[in-house]
């Protein structure tokens, strides 16, 4: 660890999109935990520091070599299927059983149980949009409860918890922060240590278009030759603002890019049947360098490398049948990217439940949001100018894992792996915030990539 790297844990860390954006933005990870094992060689191929597999309720939080509260942060998201809506009392008729052979805490109290323990300076916990709207056994809200208990203003079940952090709890949508995706999550940040927690709205990179221009893919030009459209003032001093690379992350950038789109992210990626193949099977080699900014940025070459000599890794889509082939070609511009607008004879679903059980994704447009779901199901994610559901380096693109972050598992893992991650953009939006204003230690960007 160099001295200018804060340390982290990532609690449910899955394959480790949490873990790899708290590294670009200047946060060395200590230890990580899941319960799934099909997700530690993804995270210990992409990871440098332990991983450990296993059921968090059973686990006793490690020493890491650390006096109590000279951890930074602790950093995870509690998987939400597990996570109660309705409360404890209601688990009951769901579950088939009562509270009394019911052991287990809700996952998002074991969280906090880990917090306890190391009483890091700061916190970072993700859930979905969905815990906005549910209510606990005595109809409150579930956010409002948990702020309390991170507060110490409320018990945590039967545990005896020493927690006093401020938090605020915000939703932020990835495309905001660079990725090529709409993907809402809710996000509590905290610290005891009286910093102000960030504003994320503050922190955006990115933006809606303004017009169709701005939804064209976005070629990388000569920073040379760039201008910025906005100037700020600072006491009284006109200043140009200065170009910025990709992705930078400061707080109140005056002048936001276009959100980043399907085409921004994956367009440069080759055919998975070069020799027209049926069905589409894989590629292992790329055809063209890369294009747009964000495709310099994911494949994440040395300086004055040659993309011809890099591998192409995971570039594969499941097999398709000859009418779901059929069907994928007829979606796109010109018609529709969703199946509920095809004429009703073609439909292969009810159109009043399932509209968008087909679904081509617009090259113009962030994706929609990739889900775990994705390893059972391709039809939500049809690439937009081939008849095939996307493939895991697509998905990973996507989500904004750079195509050196590998995922050595069967492609049925790997989807759900991508599906479940934190985007490691947004991830890295988010420790930077928390580097810069919680620890009042701004991210050095070239530096802290030369020190990985």
């Amino acid at each position: 660890m160099t001295d200018d790297r804060l340390t982290a844990i990532d609690l449910f860390c899955g394959a480790g999109g949490l873990s790899q954006g708290l590294s670009d933005a200047g946060f060395e990870t200590l230890w990580g935990i899941d319960h799934e094992k099909n997700t530690k060689p993804t995270y210990e191929a992409n990871h440098g520091c332990e991983m450990t597999v296993g059921d968090i309720r059973e686990e006793e939080p490690p020493d890491l070599g650390l006096e109590k509260g000279e951890l930074d942060l602790v950093a995870g998201g509690p998987p939400c299927p597990t996570f109660s809506l309705v409360g404890k009392s209601k688990i009951n008729s769901l579950e088939g059983r009562d509270n009394q052979s019911d052991e287990r805490h809700l996952l998002y109290e074991e969280f906090l149980r880990f917090v306890d323990h190391y009483q890091p300076k700061a916190f970072l916990m993700e859930n979905v949009e969905g815990m906005l709207s549910a209510e606990n056994e005595n109809d409150e809200p579930v956010v409002k409860t948990i702020k309390e208990q991170m507060r110490g203003e409320r018990q945590v079940a039967d545990l005896d918890l020493d927690l006093n952090y401020t938090v605020r709890v915000q939703l932020l949508d990835a495309a905001d922060f660079g990725v090529p995706q709409h993907r809402k999550r809710l996000f509590f940040i905290g610290n005891r240590i009286g910093a102000d927690n960030p504003d994320m709205v503050e922190w955006q990179s990115h933006r809606s278009p303004r017009n169709e221009e701005e939804k064209k893919i976005k070629y990388k030009q000569d920073p040379s030759k760039r201008s910025s459209e906005d100037q700020h003032t600072l006491e009284g001093f006109v200043e140009e603002e200065e170009e910025r690379e990709f992705p930078t992350f400061r707080k109140d950038i005056d002048s936001k890019e276009p959100w980043n789109t399907v085409a921004d992210a994956i367009l440069d990626l080759p055919p998975v049947s070069p020799d027209g193949n049926t069905p589409p099977t894989k590629a292992e080699e790329y055809e063209l360098g890369p294009i747009s900014e964000y495709q310099y940025w994911a494949r994440n070459l040395e300086e004055e490398a040659d993309w011809e000599d890099q591998p192409l890794l995971n570039h594969e889509c499941r097999g398709h049948n000859m009418r779901d082939l059929t069907l994928y070609k007829l979606l796109g511009e010109g018609t529709s990217y969703i199946i509920g607008d095809i004429p009703e004879e073609h439909q292969p679903y009810r159109t009043d439940i399932f509209p968008d059980k087909l679904k081509k994704q617009n090259p113009k447009e962030p994706a929609t949001t990739i889900v775990a779901h994705l390893y059972k199901d391709g039809h939500m994610f049809i690439h937009p100018n081939e008849a095939r559901s996307i493939t895991v380096r697509e998905a990973a693109r996507l989500q904004s894992f750079k195509d050196t972050f590998e995922f050595p598992v069967a492609r049925t893992h790997a989807f759900k792996q991508v599906g479940n991650a934190v985007p490691p953009l947004l991830a890295q939006a988010l420790g930077t915030a928390i580097r810069a204003e919680i620890f009042d230690r701004p991210v050095q960007e070239q530096e802290l990539q030369k020190a990985d």
